[in-house]
């Protein structure tokens, strides 16, 4: 029986290419799945939600993407605008959208979302995976062993690039992380602007889908990776790879050793 993957998008559905991105990826692991969207601001219209945008200087916020009448969004198209919205309302949002996957009887739930969150923002009967922990995790493993450890940050737009310095200052062990922060990523500006900063061991994506939107270019990340001669790892990929970790079956470890003679 497919196991049910409930995926929490930021803003409003359908984000057709997150379903895609994240049914196909767990099935290439090998496993039988049912992908389903909550999208947190669903059920609002464009001026009940204006009610709660933010300006980035006004405190910490979310980016969204939401159906509206502006101009073409230029990485989603026509009918989508990006805003910015209170944290602390969007969690309270994101919350319903959790519950109402473990209602549908989710057996894990994965937030598309790489922004920080409080430590006591969410409590889940089921596996809830934040993408920025495991980012987290991956640099603090790394900077544990390196002894001096250079990271390339590539952050979407900088509404909110004094959010993102404090967030990657925040933890004691991120003293021991060289930060670089490079705004502009699926056209390439963030990459080119770091390339004098480098070399860098690592590039993270600090924006969930850059990648996977349709008009984004469908070599970003090897042209990221290019640029700046180092890793490039995105929180999407974190998120399918940890969930594979932890749905049964158990990864078919036996398949990849070589046949005895």
């Amino acid at each position: 029986m497919a196991q049910r993957v409930g995926i929490v998008t930021t803003g409003q559905s359908p984000r057709t290419e997150y379903l895609a991105f994240h049914r196909n990826a767990l099935r290439a692991f090998g496993l039988d799945v049912e992908v389903t969207e909550r999208a947190c601001l669903d059920g609002l219209d464009r001026e009940e939600i204006r009610t709660f945008e933010i300006d980035p200087a006004d405190g910490p916020g979310i980016g969204c993407y939401v159906h509206s009448g502006a101009p073409a969004d230029v990485r989603m198209g026509q009918g989508w605008e990006e805003i910015f919205v209170q944290r602390d309302w969007f969690i309270e949002r994101a919350r319903a959208a959790i519950a109402a996957h473990e209602g549908d009887g989710a057996d894990i739930v994965l937030m598309c979302c790489a922004e920080w969150y409080p430590a006591d923002a969410f409590s889940t009967r089921v596996p809830l995976l934040l993408p920025y922990q495991m980012m987290f995790d991956l640099v603090r493993s790394l900077a544990g062993t390196q002894e001096r450890l250079r990271l390339a940050l590539l952050i979407p737009t900088d509404w909110h690039i004094d959010q993102d310095r404090a967030t990657w200052k925040r933890e004691d062990w991120m003293s021991q992380v060289e930060v670089s922060i490079g705004v502009g990523i699926p056209n390439g500006k963030g990459a080119e602007s770091l390339v004098p900063s480098g070399p860098f061991d690592l590039a993270l994506i600090w924006g969930y889908g850059d990648g996977l939107a349709p008009n984004d270019p469908d070599d970003m990340l090897d042209r990221i990776s290019e640029t700046l001669g180092c890793p490039v790892v995105t929180p999407n990929i974190l998120n399918v790879q940890r969930a594979r970790l932890l749905l049964a079956p158990a990864w078919p470890e036996r398949i990849h050793v070589q046949p005895t003679p």
